[in-house]
């Protein structure tokens, strides 16, 4: 095999790892400690508490990974990637 063959398909072969790479980062789901301090900043900017008033805890519902509570009335229950999850009975946000 020549020089001329063997760099392209070298190279080709680094592009495809690195794009593999970027998608396989891509399809890991936040940890709870980010999905937390993510809700945590909604709950800053719509009330002006404080972050450390927020807290995580599982959820037992199907479909609900935590459930981020802040301060005595603010909860608000997220999905695995991190996305606010309606539930029946639940005001948004309270």
């Amino acid at each position: 095999m020549g020089r001329g063959l063997i760099l392209p398909l070298g190279a080709m072969l680094t592009v495809a790892a690195a794009f593999g790479l970027w998608l396989g980062l891509r399809a890991v789901p936040p940890t709870e400690t980010e999905i937390i301090l993510a809700q945590a900043a909604v709950y800053v900017a719509q009330t002006g508490g404080a972050p450390t008033d927020c807290a995580g805890r599982p959820a037992a519902v199907a479909g609900v990974r935590l459930v981020v509570t802040c301060g005595a009335d603010w909860a608000v229950a997220v999905d695995d990637w991190g996305r606010p999850v309606a539930l029946p009975g639940a005001r948004p946000g309270a």
